[in-house]
């Protein structure tokens, strides 16, 4: 993985985590390792540093550079969930010093009562506001699911079993 190539640094919108080498299209970044919450559990309810893995489960703060990725709605990143693991993909080749984002509602069930965010990146196609997978049009939610960025609890949540209850 390139972990090792990875950097926090600015952004127009705070702070964001950028390669220090050129990344290949399809290769696994970083893995996501924090503590596992169960919703009930969170130490900060509607806390957007925290990453849904599951129906009720999240991982919480890793204190690495990955807790600096940023949102956006034209992403060249995905994240790729299984079980309790999440893995931050390169969808295309990235270049060295290009910030490395994904689509934060790719991994959320959220309302927007439950969460919910303004967003700022600037893509040509931005939503404007943030917050979870059912609140995609039909066209996003399909482009995301024809290029495998939606964890099963998302595309088959039939196939998913909620672990707490």
């Amino acid at each position: 993985m390139y972990a090792s190539f990875l950097k926090t640094g600015p952004t127009k919108t705070g702070t964001g985590l950028f390669s220090t080498i050129d990344i290949p299209a399809g290769v696994p970044i970083i893995e996501v390792r924090g503590p596992i919450y169960h919703v009930s559990e969170l130490p900060e309810p509607n806390d957007p540093a925290v990453l849904q893995i599951g129906p009720d489960v999240f991982i919480g703060i890793t204190g690495g550079p990955i807790d600096s990725i940023e949102h956006s709605c034209n992403p060249n990143c995905l994240m790729h969930v299984v079980g309790n693991r999440a893995i931050l993909y390169s969808m295309y080749v990235i270049k060295a010093g290009t910030p490395l984002t994904y689509d934060y509602s790719t991994t959320s069930t959220d309302t927007h009562d439950t969460w919910k965010m303004d967003c700022q990146c600037g893509s040509n196609n931005c939503r404007g506001v943030i917050s979870g997978w059912q609140y995609l049009d039909e066209k996003t939610k399909q482009e995301r699911l024809d290029k495998n960025m939606a964890p099963l609890y998302i595309s088959h949540p039939t196939l998913i079993q909620k672990r707490w209850q």
